[in-house]
């Protein structure tokens, strides 16, 4: 059946399509909406300002080539064209680009300041526990009896036990002879302890941190650099000029007039 009609003549030929002007007109405007508020990716080959530009080049072409240059309004090609351009300007970052700059220094001066408070603990704390192990060392070191002195001792001990003699009060006074508690040795347990608790709290963003007032403004400079990073974002990717392009392109073809049917055929040129 299909080459029974394909051999016939002007079967090849087909009455042009109507075109529902409005529905295309509809289609167009919300389309540029939603083009206008589109997000570009911030990873490299992502979606980008060009992507965008080509996606909104291709829909008007084609809605310029279905509505008709003579239906399109006056001034129509020229506005679009200044408000593309408008968008291909350079964009200039550089104040923004200055204050996070300024920020970035403060930042890293306050991380420094942290990092070697931090450092500073935990070597203090390895300098108590290495003289807390050396006194200790020590202290058994001289509470330990000379080994000859402890093979005499057993050598009168077995003699004293033999004879039934009991042992003289000074034979014992070496072996319990007391000595003095060493204050230090005592006091260092709770300083390693208390250096401990300093160290864990160094971390902590919290009011009771020693480093408080570090950290508060810290984490106010990151905030801050937050907000200019987003900022910058926005201005490099023009999305508040992209909204306004879009928009106004899609009130002039809003007020494109037309016939009270709306349809016709398509075509360049055709009423």
């Amino acid at each position: 059946m299909r080459e029974q009609e394909h051999n016939q003549p002007g079967a090849w030929f087909s009455e042009p399509k109507q075109v529902d002007y409005e529905q295309l007109k509809a289609r167009t405007i919300t389309a540029l909406d939603k083009l206008g508020h589109q997000k570009f990716s911030p990873e490299p080959g992502g979606y980008s300002l060009e992507n965008w530009m080509k996606g909104v080049n291709l829909l008007l072409d084609d809605f310029e080539e279905k509505m008709g240059e003579s239906r399109l309004p006056r001034g129509y090609v020229e506005k679009k064209r200044l408000l593309i351009e408008y968008l291909l300007k350079p964009v200039d970052t550089s104040s923004i680009d200055g204050t996070i700059s300024e920020l970035r220094q403060r930042e890293a001066e306050i991380v420094r300041r942290l990092h070697e408070e931090r450092t500073r603990t935990a070597s203090k704390i390895d300098e108590l526990q290495d003289e807390l192990a050396k006194r200790s060392a020590q202290l058994e070191e001289e509470n330990a009896p000379p080994v000859d002195a402890a093979k005499s001792e057993r050598s009168r001990s077995f003699l004293s036990r033999l004879l039934g003699r009991t042992q003289t009060s000074s034979s014992k006074g070496s072996r319990d002879k007391v000595r003095e508690p060493d204050p230090r040795l005592q006091s260092l347990p709770g300083e390693i302890s208390e250096q401990r608790k300093l160290l864990k709290s160094i971390d902590q963003r919290s009011p009771a941190s020693p480093l408080a007032e570090e950290w508060k403004s810290l984490e106010s400079l990151q905030a801050r650099m937050k907000e200019l990073e987003s900022e910058r974002l926005e201005k490099v990717q023009l999305v508040k000029e992209r909204a306004e392009v879009t928009a106004s392109i899609a009130e002039m073809i809003s007020k494109i007039p037309l016939n009270e049917s709306g349809k016709g055929e398509g075509g360049v040129g055709s009423d």
